[in-house]
């Protein structure tokens, strides 16, 4: 569905969300298009989420053994 067609705020969260980033670079490698912008916007928005919950995910763990 073309985020066009969406509400304006939920056209704001499809533009910045990860797997929307991801699935556009997929097309771009298979049908053609742009494939750079959209694969460095999913590496980061993936590096930021391993930076936030992988220290609190290991805190939360020792914490339970």
């Amino acid at each position: 569905m073309p985020a066009s067609t969406m509400p304006g705020w939920l056209q704001a969260f499809v533009n910045v969300n990860p797997v929307s980033q991801t699935v556009t670079a997929v097309r771009g490698l298979l049908l053609g298009g742009p494939v750079a912008t959209p694969a460095t916007y999913a590496l980061i928005a993936a590096g930021v989420v391993i930076v936030i919950f992988a220290p609190l995910a290991i805190t939360l763990y020792r914490r339970r053994t």
